[in-house]
């Protein structure tokens, strides 16, 4: 599904456009010309599919060198071993946090437990460890051919989470993962490692950054006027009042 120029949406489950598994988050692909990265990855149930979506996108397999993942927990980072099984290119990235998580396929990171009682998960699902080629420190930049897109950490949904910024198809677009959705709604679950205080500061700091498509994890996207979604939840945090949460 092509979102505009040099960005598709290329996997998205029960809680976005069910173009995969029901329990994949969104995962875009970033056509930067002569390689092409993936930002998250899906549980990885539906590889296939997700590659097949990257195919229709006029993407060879062969050209997606890189995943970028936003944070640890499995609708967004499960699939990167089984990505990386078939496209053996591919370069892992991310936080140092969210890097051992992945590496070790450390259930409790991931806050696996939680996330299949909320039925976020199947019962039967465990992740499986999967290499990370590089670490991600805050406002580090990563070269997609042609494109630029800069990490900028954004902790508060879950630990070592982070965004992607970058200037595609004639705008600013943020790849969010969880941290704040259309409408200005958040993501606040009972976690260990979600943090109200980093939450506030996070989408605080994400409002200062311009951004015209805002690209999160599940629901609705904005192609166009992304910034007014992040005003909206920073807006509650500055008069001491938490935004209303997805559910």
């Amino acid at each position: 599904m092509e979102l505009f120029e040099r960005v598709h949406l290329v996997a998205s489950g029960s809680g976005g456009f069910d173009l995969t598994d029901p329990f994949d988050s969104h995962a875009y692909l970033v056509n930067g010309g002569s390689e092409a990265a993936l930002v998250d990855a899906g549980i990885g149930a539906a590889v296939d599919q997700l590659l097949a979506n990257v195919e229709r996108a006029g993407v060879a397999r062969d050209a997606v060198s890189s995943l970028l993942l936003t944070h640890a927990h499995p609708d967004h980072c499960g699939g990167a071993a089984a990505l990386k099984e078939v496209l053996p290119q591919l370069e892992v990235l991310a936080s140092p946090h969210v890097a051992d998580a992945v590496q070790r396929a450390d259930e409790d990171a991931m806050s696996l437990a939680a996330g299949k009682t909320a039925g976020f998960y199947p019962v039967d699902y465990s992740p499986r460890p999967c290499a990370v080629a590089r670490r991600l420190d805050d406002g580090d930049q990563i070269r997609v051919g042609s494109v630029s897109l800069r990490a900028l950490a954004t902790p508060g949904h879950s630990a070592g989470h982070l965004a992607y910024l970058g200037e595609l198809g004639g705008r600013t677009a943020c790849f969010c993962g969880d941290l704040v959705f259309y409408g200005g709604l958040i993501s606040l679950e009972n976690n260990l490692d979600c943090s109200l205080h980093d939450y506030a500061a996070s989408v605080q700091r994400l409002e200062r950054e311009w951004i015209d498509a805002l690209l999160p994890g599940h629901h609705q996207i904005s192609a166009w006027r992304g910034h007014r979604h992040v005003e909206t939840a920073a807006r509650q945090f500055a008069r001491g009042f938490v935004p209303r949460s997805v559910i």
